[in-house]
């Protein structure tokens, strides 16, 4: 574990987020492996020369939210025009479980490999509260397939994935969020999407300890950590047992996929 040293691509704005710079500063010492900042396509950097060359074709996106889908297509073209295996993508308001991150990834990376995949991506944390169920799960196993990310917060994918993403929106453009994004490449071109079971990331503008970047509303910590809670245990233990499975794609979501 000590020797895991798989990059991590940290998605952050240049200016005005001094506080999850230095949460991640701290984090990352703590866990003693190597990352870099994604401080690519600020807001403010979104002109149309830009946007043309990414072939962005979207009337619905904030620029908040057409910034985001750019800087995690920034981290794919710093993976794959690397040497390395693969790599995680991290945005800067995680809460990552020290303890256990580098343990829990490795062998869910292991698990990975183990099918000699060379293709797929997988989602590291509990983004919009979204669990494997937990009647579902099956000890020894940690990577559970599924139809769509959890949201972008943090996840692992490989050199070849980040190349088969890129190749799509040199191909389509985009007009999607993040999230979505993703899971409209992956499902097009069958790239394996798994989540890992247990979780080893938390969103902190979930919980209330950092506001949001996307979304503009004001936000009270106690209030925000309260609803993620109740959001979670209804999610994660109750969901399950009345046959919901968040790693389906509903059917609207497709419809607006196109997929």
């Amino acid at each position: 574990m000590k020797n895991m040293n798989y990059r991590s691509y940290i998605i952050h704005v240049k200016k005005g987020y001094e506080d999850r710079e230095r949460s991640i500063v701290e984090q990352f010492n703590h866990l003693d492996m190597p990352y870099e900042w994604v401080l690519d396509y600020d807001i403010i950097d979104l002109d149309q020369e830009v946007l043309s060359h990414y072939k962005y074709h979207g009337d619905k996106l904030s620029p908040a939210e057409i910034s985001c889908s750019m800087k995690h297509i920034a981290a794919w073209e710093r993976i794959a025009a690397g040497d390395g295996e693969g790599a995680f993508v991290i945005e800067d308001d995680v809460l990552i479980d020290l303890k256990r991150f580098k343990e829990l990834t490795s062998a869910a990376i292991k698990e990975f490999r183990a099918e000699s995949r060379t293709i797929g991506s997988i989602s590291l944390g509990d983004g919009c509260a979204m669990y494997v169920p937990w009647t579902k799960v099956k000890k020894g196993q940690m990577l559970y397939p599924a139809e769509q990310v959890r949201a972008t917060d943090s996840y692992w994918l490989t050199r070849e994935t980040a190349a088969m993403r890129l190749n799509w929106i040199k191909g389509h453009g985009f007009r999607l969020p993040a999230d979505h994004l993703i899971n409209k490449i992956d499902n097009e071109l069958a790239i394996p999407l798994f989540w890992m079971a247990p979780t080893v990331v938390t969103q902190g503008s979930h919980t209330g300890r950092f506001a949001s970047q996307i979304q503009s509303w004001d936000r009270g910590e106690l209030k925000e950590k309260v609803k993620w809670l109740v959001k979670k245990f209804r999610r994660k233990y109750l969901y399950p047992l009345l046959g919901v499975d968040s790693r389906l794609l509903g059917e609207d979501l497709r419809r607006d996929l196109k997929i």
